[in-house]
């Protein structure tokens, strides 16, 4: 009997898992990049850019089906500054979001090369988003008040990982787990405050008689009201805006003097009450009339007339048929 024996030989080829690391001893390295603006007179947008990860430690890779990941420290949490200059606020909300969020395969090769990239690499291969608009209304809490044009952190972070490798499959006992590219993102923010203005604008009463100077009545002018025009290229008044009357030359009480009272022509010493809201007009700074309150909507070069009224008042017993003439300053004011 012939026993024939036959040896079967088992080949088992470990090799090393193919994966990449950052290269140095500074294995979470952090690159702060220069403010994003954010224009807050374009109202909602998204902004999305490529990483740089320029300047940033190189990273190794071995062979092919080598990626890097990208994500955010804080996942797609929205975040509310409140933004101040001087009387102008509005609440900022931002969130940041991963778009292009692997790189696919990085290098090619056997298992006896071991490749030296530059962190710039990554740059076209991955990108991020901010998404951003304008809450007029927001009644909760901010993160932070910071001021227009001042640069400040993002609370949110990008964080860039190579996929890690199994421990006992590192290759030369360079472990990754750990290792990533941490990106912050700095913003500052501008916009146009709205702001309202009054020109210089004539408005005509109705004439009267001499014998109806005590007895008439208030009227609207003759002509259009006086206006106010105001600027919103946010769409909404970015504070509270208000409006009063400061006399020029006062006769008493809410009386305005007659600037023409002793000239040729003049009517002596009567003058003009304004009427708005049924009530004389008493011009102290005190005595303020709402525009717009902050947050509401408000055109571009929306117009606002003033909606007073004329009467003519005397101050005094020397009075004649003539003309009356006063003048009166509209402040605008913001809070």
């Amino acid at each position: 009997m012939r026993i024939l024996l036959a040896l079967i030989t088992v080949f088992a080829v470990f090799q090393a898992q193919a994966y990449c690391y950052i290269s140095g001893s500074n294995t979470t390295p952090t690159k702060k990049i220069a403010p994003i603006v954010i224009n807050l007179d374009v109202a909602d947008r998204d902004i999305v850019n490529p990483l740089d990860l320029s300047g940033m430690p190189d990273f190794m890779c071995y062979v092919i089906s080598n990626e890097f990941n990208l994500s955010t420290s804080e996942g797609k949490n929205e975040y509310y500054y409140s933004i101040k200059n001087n009387a102008h606020n509005l609440v900022l909300a931002i969130s940041l979001e991963a778009v292009k969020t692997t790189t696919g395969s990085l290098t090619e090769g056997s298992w006896s090369l071991v490749n030296n990239y530059s962190a710039s690499a990554l740059n076209d291969k991955l990108s991020y988003k901010l998404k951003y608009s304008i809450r007029v209304n927001h009644t909760g809490s901010t993160l932070a008040t910071i001021d227009v044009g001042e640069p400040v952190v993002l609370a949110n972070k990008l964080i860039i990982k190579p996929t890690p490798c199994i421990d006992n499959l590192c290759n030369n006992k360079n472990p990754n787990k750990d290792h990533k590219y941490i990106y912050e993102i700095p913003f500052s923010v501008k916009f146009t405050p709205t702001t309202c203005t009054f020109k210089d604008q004539d408005i005509s009463a109705q004439d009267i008689s001499y014998h109806e100077i005590d007895s008439n009545g208030s009227a609207a002018p003759k002509g259009e009201q006086p206006q106010l025009r105001c600027s919103s290229i946010t769409g909404v008044a970015t504070s509270n805006i208000h409006y009063h009357f400061e006399s020029i030359n006062m006769a008493q009480s809410t009386i305005l003097k007659n600037d023409l009272e002793t000239q040729q022509g003049g009517a002596g010493e009567v003058g003009f009450q304004l009427i708005k809201n049924g009530k004389p007009i008493n011009f102290p700074i005190s005595e303020k009339f709402a525009l717009a309150s902050r947050g509401s909507t408000l055109q571009n070069n929306s117009t606002y007339p003033l909606d007073i009224q004329l009467r003519y008042a005397r101050y005094g017993n020397k009075v004649f048929a003539g003309r009356v003439q006063s003048k009166v300053k509209v402040v605008v004011d913001y809070d």
